[in-house]
């Protein structure tokens, strides 16, 4: 069974807001040429996760910098252009969408067969089924999917730059690296062991959901992804992630969790968290890192470890690479095509020099 179609089984037969929480979205799919491609649709800006809307991601997370401005003036500025954005994009109506090969995690992967699958086909068959809908393929990047990111490009999809990845490809390279070095000496810590998560384990579980909920929803920002711990169950039930948990030996208790999905080239970590009242010099977050850096390379698989961080996945051979989401548009009304024709505008020629630039 495909991944796509394991998602949409899972998502299909749960109310979606039980698995993961915010979210309001419906499903659908498609078989193109033998392919099976899960399609989620929403119809308007709400309160959603951003894995289903983009409108959540572009205001919301926003809405979440304002605090770290230190200026008032510069603050109330910021609020307010916010404020005439958000008010704008409810207007060209951007959450009226259906985002095609939509997995719900931060990055997605596609199968190989998207490299050479006929984008025109697809199109008219999603445009067909939904026709007042803009398309939508997030997460698609130049070295990772080059025949499919010309292929949206020469069939019109708007390119419209969403963050900066750092992607482990270069085995070697990684190796070579004084801090990866390091890393792997704590592979064989005397303090510290993994365990695979079976879906059966409740405490293991709880665990998971805890420790991922400390660090990615209360320390960061509560419109990251909120998993449910049915969520976990129901994806190590169906093999669509594999879970390991960190354990400290002496005091035989879990301490973190690093979560992996993969396909045929590609692995990334969805869920990862700790206890945090353990000290630094525990190195909890480097142990599990460095475990699915590891998991990847004896795999010979490339490694995606989404945007953050910058400077530790550098310094670990991480490479840099632009993040696309592909939007299609051509067959809206102008008014609703201007609302994407801006957000291509500020992201291709201010967003994207500034993640360049900064090296975020």
């Amino acid at each position: 069974m495909s991944y796509a179609k394991g998602i949409y089984k899972i998502f299909t037969r749960n109310i979606a807001s039980e698995l993961i929480k915010k979210l309001d979205t419906k499903f659908d799919f498609y078989e193109i040429d033998g392919s099976f491609i899960i399609s989620t649709i929403t119809d308007k800006a709400k309160e959603n996760s951003y894995v289903a809307s983009f409108y959540t991601l572009l205001i919301d997370y926003s809405k979440d910098e304002l605090p770290k401005i230190d200026s008032k003036a510069q603050r109330v500025v910021a609020n307010l252009t916010i404020k005439i954005f958000a008010n704008f994009f409810k207007y060209t109506q951007i959450d009226k969408a259906q985002i095609l090969n939509n997995y719900l995690l931060s990055v997605n992967f596609f199968a190989k067969e998207w490299e050479y699958l006929d984008i025109s086909k697809l199109e008219n068959v999603a445009i067909n089924r939904y026709p007042n809908y803009a398309l939508i393929i997030r997460s698609v990047n130049r070295k990772q999917n080059p025949k499919l990111f010309k292929n949206l490009e020469n069939s019109g999809w708007i390119p419209i730059v969403v963050k900066q990845v750092y992607l482990f490809a270069n085995k070697e390279k990684c190796s070579k690296k004084r801090d990866t070095k390091k890393d792997m000496k704590l592979l064989n810590s005397k303090d510290f062991i993994y365990e695979k998560l079976e879906y059966n384990n409740k405490e293991g579980i709880a665990k998971a959901y805890e420790f991922y909920n400390e660090l990615y929803i209360k320390k960061y920002s509560t419109h990251n992804i909120q998993f449910t711990v049915k969520y976990i169950e129901e994806m190590l039930k169906s093999n669509l992630l594999t879970i390991y948990m960190l354990v400290d030996i002496k005091k035989s208790h879990y301490v973190g969790v690093v979560a992996l999905s993969e396909d045929e080239k590609t692995i990334t970590i969805p869920m990862v968290g700790y206890d945090m009242s353990y000290p630094v010099k525990d190195a909890l977050y480097r142990r599990l890192i460095i475990f699915g850096l590891n998991f990847a390379m004896k795999k010979e698989k490339l490694l995606n470890l989404s945007a953050g961080a910058p400077e530790f996945k550098r310094s670990r051979g991480g490479e840099a690479e632009l993040e696309y989401m592909f939007v299609k548009v051509s067959h809206l009304p102008f008014i609703r095509r201007l609302g994407w024709r801006v957000i291509y505008f500020l992201s291709n020629k201010f967003y994207a020099p500034m993640l360049i630039r900064l090296k975020l």
